[in-house]
């Protein structure tokens, strides 16, 4: 009994369904890989949120000034990047900047401290990070002692996280127009490079830092 082979409309429509399946598994493996580092560049954001709280708590010297803080700073017109920084502007201690900086009123002795808690120039930085592959800080957003929520784009222009000791508690403070902010917690909103995902680093006044979906 002769052997029946395929035929060509058999081949092409087994041809079309291997096609469609690869398609769809490497479809599915493109998410997959785009979401582990959509994470992964989350934890890093958060990562160096903990790093300033590390520093500021143990009161790092930098260069000659000694119980500095230090901070993560985020602008509205850099979506790529961010900042650690040591908030040693101004240098003359005793500066609370209107009671946003907890235990900034010694002028002198041990509980002295320089700065702000706010990113004044490029002098302050520490270390500036890049986000690669098309991955973006879509916005960062802080809420008020009211509760309000005052996000990038339509309000903040950029947005301060500050660790200094003894305090365990976070300083968060945005900007807006020259105007500083004092906010209760904060979200930083990373995206994918075509905005289908997101994740974000949330950060609270308590110093609590964590990687969770945005809402």
């Amino acid at each position: 009994m002769p052997v029946r082979g395929f035929t060509l409309i058999e081949m092409l429509v087994s041809l079309g369904i291997i096609v469609i399946i690869t398609a769809i598994v490497l479809l599915g493996q493109s998410n997959f890989n785009r979401s582990l580092v959509l994470v992964d560049t989350a934890y890093t954001i958060a990562f160096t949120v903990r790093q300033a709280q590390t520093l500021g708590l143990s009161s790092r010297k930098i260069g000659t000034i000694q119980n500095a803080g230090y901070g993560v700073h985020f602008a509205s017109g850099a979506p790529t990047n961010y900042e650690l920084f040591a908030d040693t502007i101004p240098a003359a201690p005793g500066n609370d900047q209107g009671g946003m900086c907890l235990g900034h009123s010694a002028q002198e002795g041990a509980d002295a401290k320089p700065g702000n808690c706010i990113y004044d120039a490029v002098g302050e930085r520490v270390n500036a990070y890049n986000l690669n592959r098309g991955f973006t800080i879509a916005s960062f957003c802080g809420k008020d002692g009211a509760g309000v929520s005052r996000c990038s784009g339509s309000y903040l222009d950029s947005l301060d996280i500050t660790f200094l000791r003894p305090n365990t508690q976070a300083s968060i403070v945005g900007m807006h127009a020259g105007v500083p902010i004092d906010l209760v917690s904060a979200s930083i909103h990373v995206s994918s490079p075509d905005g289908s995902q997101e994740r974000c680093v949330n950060i609270t006044k308590v110093g609590q830092v964590a990687v969770g979906t945005c809402l």
